[in-house]
């Protein structure tokens, strides 16, 4: 009986660390990032990963990295019975699953974002591990401040996101819970309401996106539920960067719909590894496994 596998396109956790594999969509879309003044090639040929990590240049080098894996993956016969994306993600599975018929376009959209995203300060984000979701809401509603949870990655692995100072107020009484608390190396307090007016200036580009009926399942990481209207999934698209990534409700929708294999098509392994603390139902693969054999 073959295997259903689908694949999880990652965010902005972890960078790619040496150019995308071959493939004409990569070159094609890494020209077009060059010409935008991203020259993510160069950044990746020369180690500068300082440069690379920031905003602007990380959201179009992991994409066009993801895309070029998927593209890797269906020329060796993989392909996805289900899509998904992890907030950033979700662009390369709307392009992997049909909605947006355009990388090119797509692409746009994310540089739009990275840059945006990239210029919001003053605020950061933390994850709270070993605390589960009721008690972290809790503990953010009690602070006198903004701060949100921002994703929702595991049973007892979550992300809060706000102001700098009501953050720490936030991690500080996690902490005297019991929870254990990494503060995050991000530029600014993603998926909360303090990105509303980068939201609202990104907004413009995702009118402007084709968006289509989806020829393979997609699972979206803002309603953890399977979406397939075209214009329910551009409002979706529209809200993400202020609402909670929920993450642990998209892999719960995925083994609803029969899901037996998971490959993070990306250059890391966060997925992978959020993926096996959330369900044994599904086994979780990174892109080198798959290519090596796994699947």
């Amino acid at each position: 009986m073959q295997k259903k596998i689908a694949f999880l396109f990652p965010g902005q956790g972890t960078v790619p660390s040496s150019p995308p594999v071959d493939g004409r969509r990569g070159e094609r879309l890494l020209a077009l990032a060059e010409q935008a003044g991203i020259p993510i090639l160069s950044m990746l040929q020369n180690g500068d990963h300082d440069r690379l990590v920031r905003t602007e240049n990380a959201q179009p080098a992991i994409f066009i990295d993801s895309l070029s894996k998927e593209e890797a993956l269906r020329s060796r016969g993989i392909v996805p019975a289900a899509v998904a994306g992890h907030s950033l993600g979700e662009y390369a599975a709307l392009v992997s699953s049909g909605v947006i018929p355009s990388p090119e376009d797509a692409l746009a959209v994310v540089i739009d974002r990275g840059r945006l995203m990239g210029r919001v300060h003053g605020g950061g984000m933390a994850a709270i591990l070993k605390l589960p979701l009721a008690k972290v809401e809790e503990i953010c509603d009690g602070i006198d401040g903004a701060v949100n949870v921002a994703n929702i990655n595991g049973p007892t692995q979550i992300v809060i996101s706000g102001d700098l100072e009501y953050l720490q107020a936030a991690m500080d009484a996690c902490q005297d819970a019991g929870g254990r608390v990494i503060k995050l190396d991000v530029s600014g307090p993603f998926h909360t309401p303090l990105l509303a007016a980068a939201q609202v200036a990104l907004a413009p580009s995702i009118e402007r996106l084709e968006f289509l009926a989806a020829n393979i399942p997609f699972v979206s990481s803002v309603s953890g539920r399977m979406e397939s209207d075209p214009t329910t999934i551009r409002s979706l698209l529209l809200t993400q960067i202020t609402a909670c990534v929920q993450w642990v409700s998209t892999i719960e929708s995925l083994v609803k719909l029969g899901i037996d294999v998971a490959i993070e098509v990306g250059p890391g392994k966060v997925l992978t590894n959020m993926g096996r603390r959330i369900t044994d139902r599904i086994e979780f693969v990174t892109f080198k496994e798959a290519i090596d054999g796994a699947v």
